[in-house]
């Protein structure tokens, strides 16, 4: 009974990040798809490699203190939507280049494991 209690407690924190990601980016007057605000969270997830011994409702309260990085996110990964995720693109003596983390993680940190 307190498993299920857990799995939907951290069910509804992760559907309020989401939708406080979803408020922000439309906000900034972006309509952000389900795809690229779940690319930005499991991106988000796997820069700060959480270690084992942080349980789901840590590493939802963690997305929590960083929806405005996330949101930021979600907004560039929707700007290259429309240059289907291409690295670089050159067109009419025109060039663009992307970094493959959005520049909203950069300063993003990885959590240290202790051996």
């Amino acid at each position: 009974m307190a498993d299920d209690k857990t799995k939907t407690a951290v069910i509804e924190g992760l559907d309020t990040v989401i939708t406080e990601v979803k408020e922000l980016v439309e906000a900034y007057g972006v309509t952000p798809t389900a795809l690229s605000i779940a690319t930005a969270i499991e991106m988000f997830i796997d820069i700060r490699n959480y270690p084992s011994s942080y349980t789901d409702a840590m590493k939802i309260t963690d997305l929590g203190n960083h929806i405005n990085k996330i949101a930021m996110a979600v907004v560039e990964i929707g700007q290259k939507e429309g240059m289907e995720n291409e690295t670089a693109h050159s067109e009419n003596g025109y060039s663009l280049s992307f970094s493959e983390r959005p520049l909203a993680y950069k300063t993003v940190v990885c959590i240290a494991n202790v051996i």
